[in-house]
This record gives structure tokens, C-alpha cells and sequence, in this order.
């Protein structure tokens, strides 16, 4: 039990650093929770109810990691940001420049939210890029 609990904090403290853990953390406390029942439930000798933990579990973390609409991502980055979904790049790079002022480590912010901040820019930038190149080819 004590080498599970440090393979967990291990676990965790790995996805702290990538800035995975606390997105991620109602669906992987779930399906942890479920695990750790239906391990449980198994160790006491009810099969049946092991599985039906076990089937929530992989249910919870199936519907935790459903596919967001690429809308969607565009509207959470914007919200970080703080501008438009469809605003201009010039108006990104600039809304990040400020935002990273104060999130960067050395400012005092986090690693993960530095992280955040940057890839909020770059579907952005892609994005406006994209509405650019179709905008100057839809003549003939």
C-alpha cells in the first residue's frame, strides 16, 4: 500500500509540473475514487460490485476526456487572454505580453500558467493566421 501511495504522489507531482493535473483533476479523482472501490469491493469478495465500480470508473474517465469542440478551445484561450475569439494577432501577441508579465516564474506566476498563457496564444495566432489566408483566397 505505501509503494501505491508513492507511485500516486509521484504521479501526481509529474503532472503538476506539466500543468495537466488540476485541468484533469475532477476526472482523474474519479476514476481513481472508483478504482480504489472496486479494488475494495474485489479484496471483500463481491465480484459483482467490483465491476459495476470498475465500469463507472472507466465510464468517468471516458466522459471526462470527451472531445471539446475546436470552438470551444478557442473561446476558453480568448477568455485567458482576454480578448475575442476573433481577435486580430496583434491584438493577441499583445493581450499575452501583458498576461505573461505577471504569470511568468520569474515574475512570481507558475510554470503551468506560463504554459497556459502560451498555448492560448498559439491557437490564437493559428486561428487568425487561418481567417487571414481564407479571407485573401475566396475569389475565383
Amino acid at each position: 500500500m505505501g509503494l501505491a501511495l508513492i507511485a500516486v504522489g509521484l504521479l501526481a507531482w509529474w503532472l503538476h509540473r506539466e500543468g495537466l493535473l488540476l485541468p484533469n483533476l475532477i476526472r482523474l479523482g474519479g476514476a481513481a475514487a472508483a478504482g480504489l472501490l472496486a479494488f475494495r469491493m474485489l479484496s471483500t469478495g463481491r465480484p459483482l460490485a467490483a465491476l459495476l465500480f470498475a465500469g463507472g470508473g472507466v465510464a468517468w474517465w471516458l466522459w471526462g476526456g470527451r472531445a471539446r469542440a475546436p470552438g470551444d478551445e478557442l473561446a476558453a484561450a480568448a477568455r485567458l487572454l482576454g480578448v475575442a475569439p476573433d481577435a486580430p494577432s496583434e491584438a493577441v501577441w499583445q493581450a499575452w505580453r501583458q498576461a505573461m508579465t505577471r504569470a511568468h516564474p520569474d515574475a512570481g506566476g507558475s510554470e503551468a500558467e506560463a504554459k497556459a498563457l502560451s498555448a492560448a496564444r498559439d491557437l490564437l495566432i493559428a486561428a487568425a493566421e487561418q481567417r487571414r489566408e481564407t479571407a485573401g483566397h475566396d475569389g475565383p
